[in-house]
Formats: structure tokens, sequence, C-alpha cells
């Protein structure tokens, strides 16, 4: 029997919002709540250097996740359910013609994962926790994300992606590479992109 293999992203696709700044705004809230002000001035100072890009996205999430590794007070599966307002119903019509159903997302795995079991998905593909020095490599977006979901899919025995479902031009490393691509509320910029490069695909539009 064939496989079929749906990727799907998280920030503006399953959800309506981006969930890492979601979660920045809870932890610094349960921070205050809990008293742990040096935890709170890290994060505003994170805050601080990104907007004035002494640090990019990727650094940012990279130092963020380090300063929280250890608090046992942040509950992944609270925050999760803090987003129900943002969920969108985009799976229902795909879940039983794909076996094997991935998200693969640049948000942390820290609560992606317990998303990706909520949504009935296989495998969470995402941001792992830092385990060593901030490296090129660590955000797991754009052309990272697209060779780690292919890294996954040859431990599997597979080499192709069937559809994916995205919002974001990010994922055009994959969007190339999949034989079929579903793009939530694009904009004309981003279609006109797809056009170009004569790549297939069908629009979702939600509110």
């Amino acid at each position: 029997m064939k496989i079929r293999v749906l990727v799907v992203d998280l920030d503006g696709t399953l959800y309506a919002t981006n969930t890492f700044h979601q979660f920045i705004k809870y932890v610094w809230i349960r921070s205050m709540m809990n008293f742990d002000i040096i935890l709170s001035f890290q994060i505003l100072f994170l805050i601080l250097a990104r907007l004035i890009r002494i640090i990019g996205h990727a650094k940012l999430k990279f130092y963020f996740l380090s300063f929280i590794a250890n608090k046992s007070y942040i509950d992944k599966t609270d925050f999760v359910n803090s987003l129900f307002v943002y969920k969108r119903n985009i799976l229902a019509s795909h879940m039983q013609k794909y076996n094997l159903k991935v998200l693969a997302t640049a948000a942390p795995e820290t609560y992606s994962r317990i998303i990706a079991k909520e949504q009935g998905l296989d495998v969470c593909i995402a941001t792992k926790n830092p385990n060593s020095r901030y490296h090129k490599e660590y955000e797991n977006s754009k052309e990272n994300k697209k060779e780690n979901v292919l890294s996954y899919l040859k431990t599997k025995g597979l080499h192709s992606v069937d559809l994916l479902i995205t919002d974001h031009v990010d994922d055009l490393p994959l969007i190339k590479i999949s034989k079929r691509n579903i793009i939530v509320n694009p904009n004309m910029r981003f279609e006109k992109m797809l056009q170009s490069l004569e790549i297939d695909y069908k629009v979702a539009n939600y509110g």
C-alpha cells in the first residue's frame, strides 16, 4: 500500500496566530505571577534586543527557550488550551486521505507536539529546546525545515510529500518539492511568486 504524506504548518495555518509570540506573552505573565523577576527581565531584554535588531528571530527563540528550560510553573498544556480561539478546522477533509500526517513548524517543539497530538497528527517536526551552542541550522524554518522533513521521511523509506498546507512564503523550499499545495490566505505577492515559479496550488481562505 502506498503511504501518502501530509505535511501541515502551524502558525497562520492550523492556528490563526503566531503561537510563539503568544507563548512569550503567556510565559512573561506566568513569570510575573510567580515573582520570577529574573526571567521577567530576561524576556523583556530579549524583546528589546529583537526590536532594535541586535538579535534575529531565531536567536531570540534560542535564548528564550534556554531561559525557560527548567521553569516547572510553565504549563504547556494550559498554554495550548488558551489558543483555542485561534484554532482552524483545516484538517477535517484531509485526515482520512493520508497515512502519515506531519506537523512541521518553526514553533517550539515543547508545545507544538501537544498540538500535533490533539490534532491527530502522527509526527511533530519543530524547533527543539537548545542543548548546545546556537548555530544557523537551529530553527526548524525555511531550508532547514525542508531538510528535516525529508530526513524524517527517509527514515520511513519515503521520499516525497503528497500534500503541503501552509500560509507562509518561508515554506517555499517545501512547496517546491510537494506534489500538491494548499496555501492559506496568500497575499498577492506570494501568489505572484508561486505563479512565476509555475507552482501548482490551491487557495484556502479563512477569516
